[in-house]
């Protein structure tokens, strides 16, 4: 008689369990069955998929932090590949169409002033154009924003650089675009951020 009761129950809690699945299997249709049987990831989706919704917005927009204080210089190597958009991005290097973005992170635990510089180690595509996040100005070399990009600092300051290689705008650019892409491998400057 106890065989038969644990037998009832064992048998109602497979079924409950494949009912559970199968219901799951229909309400995802995304979900293999492999996978979920063999990993129980029945009720971990969810979060797996915040997960990778965060990583890869983490990567949308690359912050450099900078230690800002008096006499003082901290300065980053930056390769603009690494800050591509994802949704642009052609084989893993910049070319005509691709854009993106970088953030500089400044921080301070005293008022100081401040001034942001750019030194390019290689030559930039022509037609490629850098623009302050809040700010309508195109600028044609890194170099244009200094002095735009300097002021009174105490505690934190984020400035967003914005950039994007245009392309298919006349014939005479198209020509100039061809001619950057096949020399350009990747875009090279250093970012000095000076405590006054």
């Amino acid at each position: 008689m106890k065989k038969l009761k644990s037998k009832i129950i064992l048998i109602t809690l497979v079924i409950l369990i494949v009912i559970i699945f199968l219901f799951q299997i229909q309400k995802n249709p995304n979900i293999t069955v492999q996978e979920e049987f063999i990993f129980f990831k029945l009720f971990s989706r969810h979060q797996e998929e915040k997960e990778v919704d965060f990583l890869s917005e983490k990567q949308e927009n690359s912050t450099y932090d900078f230690q800002v204080a008096y006499q003082n210089i901290d300065f980053k190597d930056i390769y603009l590949a690494d800050t591509i958009k994802t949704n642009t991005r052609v084989q893993e290097k910049i070319a005509p169409g691709t854009q993106g973005e970088f953030s500089i992170l400044l921080q301070s635990n005293k008022k100081v002033n401040y001034r942001i510089q750019f030194k390019s180690t290689n030559e930039k595509p022509r037609n490629l154009y850098f623009q302050i996040k809040g700010n309508e100005k195109k600028y044609k070399d890194l170099e244009e924003i200094e002095k735009d990009l300097q002021g009174e600092l105490f505690g934190n300051k984020r400035i967003t650089i914005h950039w994007e290689w245009e392309y298919e705008r006349n014939q005479e650019e198209n020509l100039q675009d061809t001619k950057d892409g096949q020399t350009i491998v990747a875009y090279k400057f250093t970012i000095y951020a000076i405590g006054e």
